[in-house]
């Protein structure tokens, strides 16, 4: 299996970097081609178009966030990265895929009333992507390839920050059929919770 090293073969890290810059990019700028006013809107008042488009910014602003976060969860992974194989980059191709995703989920979420449905699907594809966020930590862990190994509570923490997002968002997946909407709060605590453990991470380095 072939195997890059950041320092000797710092061109494949720079495609890596490339690609994944490149595909979050992409689905941040076509979160917004989904805001419109809704074709009713020609000539009538402005504040009545935008309060019916609320459901599409409302879906635009929790996508940003979610992509947001994986982006920063990404780019912690490769800053502990000291080499690359095949394996690793294998699962960055259905990573991306999922990222790619996200901008169709959040269409699913701009209907003015989005269906359960919406909800389950869009936490199923969250959930998908932060198990494979995961695994090539996990990956990357058991094939030397960080720059230094995970042990006693480093080791705790990043499993605990890598499963918290999977857990909520198939969880909310699972829940979204029944309580609709509120599925979003699932979404919302993961970011205070990332944040505490990070806090508590670095107090314990």
């Amino acid at each position: 299996m072939a195997t890059y090293d950041r320092d000797a073969d710092p061109v494949e890290f720079g495609r890596l970097v490339t690609l994944t810059d490149a595909v979050f990019a992409i689905a941040l700028t076509l979160l917004v081609l989904d805001l419109a006013l809704p074709d009713q809107a020609g000539g009538g008042d402005l504040a009545d178009a935008l309060a019916g488009a609320a459901p599409r910014f409302f879906a635009f602003v929790v996508s940003v966030a979610v992509v947001g976060t994986f982006f920063l969860s990404h780019h912690e992974l490769v800053a502990m990265l000291q080499r690359l194989d095949s394996g690793l980059l294998g699962l960055t191709i259905p990573y991306l895929g999922l990222i790619a995703l996200i901008p169709f989920a959040q269409s699913l979420l701009s209907a003015p009333t989005p269906e359960p449905l919406a909800f389950a699907l869009y936490g199923a594809l969250l959930g998908a992507t932060s198990l494979v966020g995961a695994l090539q930590l996990w990956y990357a862990h058991r094939r030397g390839l960080l720059r230094a190994p995970l042990v006693g509570r480093e080791a705790w923490f990043e499993v605990a920050r890598s499963a918290v997002p999977v857990v909520l968002f198939l969880s909310s997946a699972g829940l979204a059929l029944l309580i609709a909407q509120w599925a979003v709060l699932f979404w919302v605590a993961i970011w205070p919770l990332d944040s505490v453990l990070a806090r508590l991470q670095r107090r314990a380095a």
